[in-house]
């Protein structure tokens, strides 16, 4: 697991384009945490370092959004916020989302945990401060070193960490 305090917004966003640069699709990516903490930002940043060029927008209230990267990269944002668990998930077409060429972000995994794969990558973002955020994640070990190790050479943490563990 990786560990870290992003101290500002635009640390944030660095770390987003630090994980997007090290992404290969295809990549199930999912962001926890309480409202407000940054997900869709990080999302936005995270597509816009993957060549995205227009709006990016919180699929709040349309549950998902899809655009296009770089070099015709399929890029998927579900925000799963307002879906219930259970029947409303189980209906939901999770495939048409999840592929062997895209890169999907989900937001609020919880409630179609039934139904998703396993995530390559998981996010949690934690209040600290008006500005700050905790953030842990977990990946494949070699992502999770490169990310601490290309954090640390940004300048965005000076307290990033990798914790050893099963993954």
């Amino acid at each position: 697991m990786l560990t870290a305090t992003l101290t500002s917004p635009e640390a944030t966003g660095t770390f987003a384009r630090l994980l997007a640069d090290r992404l290969v699709a295809p990549a199930l990516v999912t962001l926890r945490g309480e409202l407000g903490t940054g997900k869709t930002t990080l999302v936005r940043d995270a597509f816009r370092a993957l060549g995205v060029e227009g709006v990016v927008a919180s699929p709040s209230f349309t549950l998902a959004q899809s655009y296009e990267g770089a070099g015709g990269l399929r890029l998927h944002h579900l925000d799963l916020y307002r879906l219930g668990a259970g029947a409303d998930a189980a209906l939901f077409a999770f495939d048409d989302y999840i592929d062997d060429a895209a890169l999907t972000f989900v937001e609020w995994p919880e409630a179609g945990a039934a139904e998703l794969p396993p995530a390559d990558v998981d996010v949690l973002l934690e209040h600290r401060t008006l500005d700050s955020r905790g953030l842990e994640l977990r990946a494949a070990t070699v992502l999770e070193a490169a990310l601490a190790a290309a954090m640390t050479a940004a300048g965005i943490d000076d307290a990033c960490a990798v914790a050893e563990g099963p993954r």
